[in-house]
């Protein structure tokens, strides 16, 4: 089989199981991961009449971590991710992007964390972001006043990106609908209402590249930021379908809680990833 009519098939079977996933109801919130990647806008559904899918599949170790396993914030930390990242044009200026990250501690698998969304590209820089994201605890029930817990949100958001041949610089807002999440790591205070944020990507040739996000959350429409999270991720290409991931984040609280908290968690990431 040709690798053009591999892709093809591997890009309809992926196709198909998020579709059945998307029936799923969203108890299945996460965030969407950030690797920068040039993608072709040409091959899309529209034109092609065929779905031209590209991602990853990726697994990570995380050590040394001190990012809680549960929804909750209890149990120890993770140690392992693996997981996926799909990516289609429909039309030239609409995109569809899907991605699930596993947790594991030791052999449990301890959470899911789905996301999905639709990015429509406007005018110029200026495009519109709609999605989804759901964690999931997998073999625990997380609970919250006595309740079970799971985190779950929706959102609308738009964002401007700037790009040239091999650099991306990509400031975004974000506004939840339907949302659980708290702002505050100790899942004290209010519902959070808002995100700003900003990518930034760079590729360095045939060697790798460079991904960064940083974002904060807040519990009202423009207000402060609560809390905050920042990925950097080095990717470095040993094939043209395997790369080695070198990386590191912080997730911390940038106001006291209600709880008088202010908590903070890191980790430090080594894995690979599977492109197609």
């Amino acid at each position: 089989m040709s690798s053009e009519k591999r892709k093809r098939t591997t890009g309809a079977a992926l196709l198909l199981g998020l579709a059945g996933v998307l029936w799923l109801p969203s108890i299945l919130p996460g965030h969407e991961l950030f690797i920068y990647r040039r993608y072709d806008p040409q091959e899309n559904l529209l034109s092609e009449k065929r779905i031209t899918m590209h991602g990853e599949l990726f697994g990570e170790l995380l050590y040394p971590s001190s990012y809680p396993s549960y929804n909750d914030l209890s149990g120890e930390a993770d140690r392992w991710n693996f997981g996926f990242h799909d990516r289609f044009f429909i039309t030239p200026t609409t995109a569809f992007h899907a991605q699930l990250v596993t947790h594991d501690k030791d052999g449990e698998r301890t959470k899911f964390d789905w996301h999905f969304s639709v990015r429509q590209r406007l005018a110029g820089p200026l495009a519109l972001d709609i999605g989804h994201d759901s964690d999931h605890d997998s073999d625990h029930t997380s609970t919250l006043n006595g309740k079970s817990y799971y985190t779950n949100r929706n959102y609308i958001g738009v964002h401007l990106g700037w790009s040239r041949e091999s650099f991306l610089i990509e400031p975004f807002l974000r506004f939840f609908h339907n949302t659980n999440q708290r702002v505050h790591l100790d899942l004290s205070g209010e519902k959070a209402a808002q995100e700003y944020g900003l990518r930034v990507g760079a590729s360095f040739g045939a060697v790798g590249s460079l991904s960064l996000q940083v974002l904060g959350r807040s519990g009202a429409v423009f207000g402060r930021i609560d809390s905050g999270l920042g990925e950097l991720v080095l990717r470095f290409r040993l094939e043209d379908w395997l790369e080695l991931t070198v990386g590191g984040g912080i997730w911390a609280d940038a106001q006291r809680s209600p709880r008088g908290q202010k908590q903070t968690f890191s980790k430090l990431v080594w894995g690979i990833a599977i492109l197609f």
